[in-house]
């Protein structure tokens, strides 16, 4: 017997030699380095016999200068000296939803060719389970797949692969060969994702409108960004009809998060989105399920924890965290951002298990793949506010980082490519009536000015606005993503070039009237005024912005002194900002 195997073998004479007949194991049998098992040693001979020579069963006459003897081939040998093998992934899932791949060696160490019988048989506890090939194969790899049909009625546990090649029919001498390998039935599932700061910083988030009643606010920044629901008295990775229980799309609403039939906020069942700084590598936290469904619908445990089971890992796009076992929370760092920029990001998460083998070798477990899909949106920061209402708003950061697009990383970007959306992509346009506010309301002077964004999200006011509003829309977007702003007043009653005020399709007065004046005027800076950013008008941006023929310019990152000698025929000591660096509170 081969030293360490454990297989028990009887012998008979065949034909004046000794062959071993192989009987099925009562015990699991242990797997050697790279999963390939014990080979039966030769039987009444040696292994290293004498190259036969001319009289002997070689070939006769002389080796010319090519290699060829120039004589008669040897006849092929009738003796059969069998060895098997047996390589496979060292745990399979009892209900996976592909087959599970067993590869055979099949051998013959006195070089005898032809097919012989081949069978590999599952067993449990020394009793036979299924017989998984029973055929005759030729010398080589034999490809064999345990279905799931089999698997999906075994319960979880230890189990052993066996293996038996005999001889060819026409064999004068046979001695057939017996492997056998351990193999782990297992459930692997996963109950909850949830996603923290990594390498970087996961940011807050609120819902605004619970159950779409304004002022019921709900921050989600510490909540599981993705659970199951688990009804009481069943498994946690199957279903009660068995189906492996799958994670929902990302929650679409942007008011409110899901809600029972009394408005209660639900607790589970949901994927919610999280806020990442841009670069980060964000840790993905995985729950591992602690029960399934076994045969005849009975509750079982994942086999994880059985005595001898490998050990198990998670495995995410290169990324990898050991010690699966049952209601494990492990901790996974991604290799790479999926947030390198500014932007909303579908983020498609697919989790694998690894089980480790005697040549402490990882190998994938098919067909238990758990997939998910997380929304995150990849931001700058928070510069808005720590506190509800100004906590960053779900429907505006969503918003916000789909017009940047992630075609920016850095704040000068993200702000010129606001002013852009605010201007050409929210459908509004300038109040030419008299350039009233319509979300925006100055409570002391302009020193301080609060913003009715909710209404504005839903345009409870209409399309129409003004300065003020466009200033407080482009400062709370921006500040929501980190793109610190804040708004400076210019005054006041001065004259203006002529303008291309937002929704307008032609340059001059932003009024009916053809006034080409401001009382006032509100814009954007990052920094006190040497900077502008401003989404209520583009400026003429020739040579010559006091007449035709006028040439659209946006007001990203303009100087301040370039940009007041555009917007009006004054000079900037004529025409200056007032009010610099003021803050845009919010309110519902």
């Amino acid at each position: 017997m081969a030293k360490g195997s454990n297989v028990s073998r009887s012998f008979s004479s065949i034909g004046g030699s000794l062959t071993r007949t192989p009987r099925a194991p009562t015990a699991p049998i242990r797997l050697f380095k790279l999963s390939v098992l014990a080979v039966l040693a030769a039987c009444g001979g040696s292994s290293a016999d004498p190259i036969p020579g001319p009289g002997a069963g070689g070939t006769t006459g002389k080796v010319d200068d090519t290699g060829n003897t120039g004589g008669v081939a040897a006849p092929p040998t009738t003796e059969c000296r069998a060895t098997a093998a047996i390589a496979s992934a060292p745990a399979a899932d009892a209900r996976a939803r592909q087959a599970f791949p067993i590869q055979l060696a099949v051998g013959d160490e006195a070089g005898m060719k032809g097919p012989r019988p081949v069978k590999l048989m599952l067993y449990k506890g020394g009793a036979e389970v299924a017989t998984l090939l029973d055929a005759p194969r030729e010398l080589g790899k034999v490809d064999v797949l345990l279905n799931t049909t089999v698997t999906a009625d075994l319960a979880t546990g230890a189990y052993t692969l066996t293996a038996t090649v005999g001889c060819p029919a026409n064999a004068t001498q046979a001695r057939p060969a017996m492997a056998s390998a351990p193999l782990h039935l297992v459930r692997l599932g996963v109950t909850a994702i949830d996603v923290r700061g990594g390498d970087g910083a996961r940011g807050e988030l609120m819902y605004h409108a619970v159950d779409h009643v304004y002022r019921s606010s709900y921050p989600i920044s510490s909540v599981v960004a993705a659970t199951l629901v688990l009804p009481q008295g069943e498994p946690e990775i199957d279903d009660a009809k068995g189906v492996l229980r799958a994670f929902a799309k990302p929650w679409d609403d942007l008011e409110t998060p899901p809600v029972d039939g009394t408005g209660a906020v639900l607790e589970k069942g949901a994927t919610l989105p999280v806020s990442l700084t841009v670069g980060t590598r964000p840790d993905v936290l995985v729950t591992i399920g602690k029960s399934a469904r076994g045969p005849q619908g009975v509750t079982q445990p994942t086999g994880l924890d059985v005595p001898g089971a490998p050990a198990v890992r998670v495995a995410i796009a290169g990324a990898y965290a050991q010690g699966v076992k049952e209601g494990a929370t492990l901790a996974v760092r991604l290799k790479d951002s999926p947030v390198p920029s500014v932007n909303r990001v579908d983020h498609p998460l697919v989790i694998k298990f690894e089980a480790r083998n005697d040549a402490n070798e990882w190998v994938e477990i098919p067909g238990v793949d758990v997939n998910a899909t997380l929304r995150l949106y990849g931001v700058l920061g928070n510069t808005q506010g720590a506190s509800v209402p100004n906590l960053p708003w779900v429907a505006v950061v969503d918003e916000a980082t789909r017009a940047v697009g992630g075609k920016a990383a850095d704040a000068a970007a993200v702000r010129a490519a606001l002013v852009k959306h605010v201007y050409e992509g929210m459908g509004l346009s300038y109040d030419r009536a008299s350039g009233a506010s319509h979300y925006t309301a100055y409570s002391s002077g302009y020193g301080s000015a609060g913003f009715r964004l909710a209404r504005l999200l839903r345009r409870d006011n209409g399309t129409v606005i003004n300065c003020s509003d466009c200033a407080s829309i482009l400062t709370t977007f921006s500040n929501m993503i980190g793109a610190s702003l804040k708004y400076a007043i210019i005054g006041f009653d001065f004259p203006l070039n002529p303008i291309l005020g937002i929704g307008a399709t032609s340059f001059g007065s932003p009024f009916n009237s053809g006034r080409l004046s401001f009382s006032y005027h509100a814009v954007t800076s990052p920094d006190a005024a040497a900077t502008i950013n401003d989404a209520t008008l583009a400026v003429d941006g020739d040579a010559d912005p006091k007449a035709a023929p006028q040439t659209k310019l946006l007001v990203q990152n303009l100087t301040g002194a370039d940009y007041l000698s555009r917007l009006s025929p004054g000079t900037p000591t004529q025409v200056g900002y007032k009010y610099v660096d003021k803050t845009t509170t919010n309110t519902y």
